[in-house]
């Protein structure tokens, strides 16, 4: 099982075990109260397909993650809600970032945080759910996700020996979090650049996973571990970045950024380099195995 541990001791895992996340904890709670950790009012979201006029039809399909009911408008419970609209300002995104929400939305591939209200329709139409999110989170790998949802911080802790608790994971609409010392990414399906962006996000700004419980050995004993099926990014809006530099060799949120006109050989492998926003905020080329490969086979003057 491939994993990311914080020290590069190897460490041996064993099968899925009993996994305390797994369990409906969530209840019938007041959640605008129960919000003590920040892990409450998360929903998964999809598109309704029926074919009826609006509001009635077309709007969004709406369920609490790791829990077996959710909280509609007019206070009932069910397996999941249906939202006749989503209002996106509270979000404060631009519309290139909601179009790519909406995509994932589309592939059943987002969660949403927020909350769900009534909206009265005028005329004979009634009231219909209406979903107001303040978060949105977008999965990156390419598997559908399997397990127990949780928000992955770093806690600073390090370690002399493997198993290390370097990560603790925050139970979604809940109050149960753990200790963790790895993540495993063989059943994220994702790519090696998508799981060292991710592992950058998680140092950065925090991970949603999805995935089951495991227990990974080593020196230092035994620690909790999760697999990852899936694995979400916050949306947010990204910088533009620019070319520039005498010999394009520059990357940055500067249009047009001058540089001296000194030539040197590698200069020549950003040609064909992308300059975007990276995942720490700030402007620069991205990695990819071609551009390493050019830059350490340039000559050297």
């Amino acid at each position: 099982m491939t994993a990311f541990a914080f020290v590069g001791l190897v460490a041996c895992t064993e099968g899925t075990v009993e996994d305390e996340f797994a369990g409906d904890d969530a209840a019938n709670v007041d959640e605008s109260k129960a919000d003590l950790g920040g892990t409450y009012t998360y929903y998964s979201v999809t598109r309704d397909q029926r074919r009826c006029a609006a509001p009635m039809c077309g709007g969004y399909w709406v369920s609490r993650v790791n829990a077996s009911t959710t909280r509609c408008f007019d206070g009932r419970y069910a397996a999941s809600c249906y939202v006749a609209e989503i209002r996106w300002p509270m979000l404060g995104v631009n519309d290139d970032t909601l179009g790519q929400i909406g995509d994932k939305i589309g592939a059943g591939a987002a969660l949403l945080r927020g909350t769900v209200v009534a909206k009265t329709y005028g005329g004979s139409i009634g009231r219909y759910g209406e979903f107001k999110p303040t978060e949105a989170w977008l999965g990156q790998g390419p598997n559908a996700p399997s397990g127990p949802f949780a928000i992955v911080e770093e806690t600073g802790v390090r370690c002399i020996s493997a198993p290390c608790n370097s990560f603790r994971e925050k139970k979604l609409n809940s109050s149960a979090q753990a200790s963790i010392a790895e993540l495993g990414w063989d059943t994220s399906g994702a790519t090696a650049d998508e799981i060292s962006n991710a592992i950058t996000e998680l140092f950065v700004r925090d991970l949603i996973i999805a995935g089951d419980r495991y227990t990974v050995h080593g020196p230092g004993g035994s620690a909790k571990a999760r697999t990852v099926t899936q694995f979400y990014t916050r949306a947010r809006d990204h910088k533009a970045c620019y070319v520039g530099g005498c010999s394009g060799q520059l990357c940055t949120d500067q249009p047009g950024a001058i540089s001296t006109c000194e030539y040197r050989p590698e200069y020549a492998c950003y040609q064909d380099a992308v300059c975007e926003e990276q995942v720490e905020g700030e402007c620069g080329w991205t990695e990819t195995e071609a551009l390493t490969t050019c830059l350490t086979n340039a000559p050297r003057l």
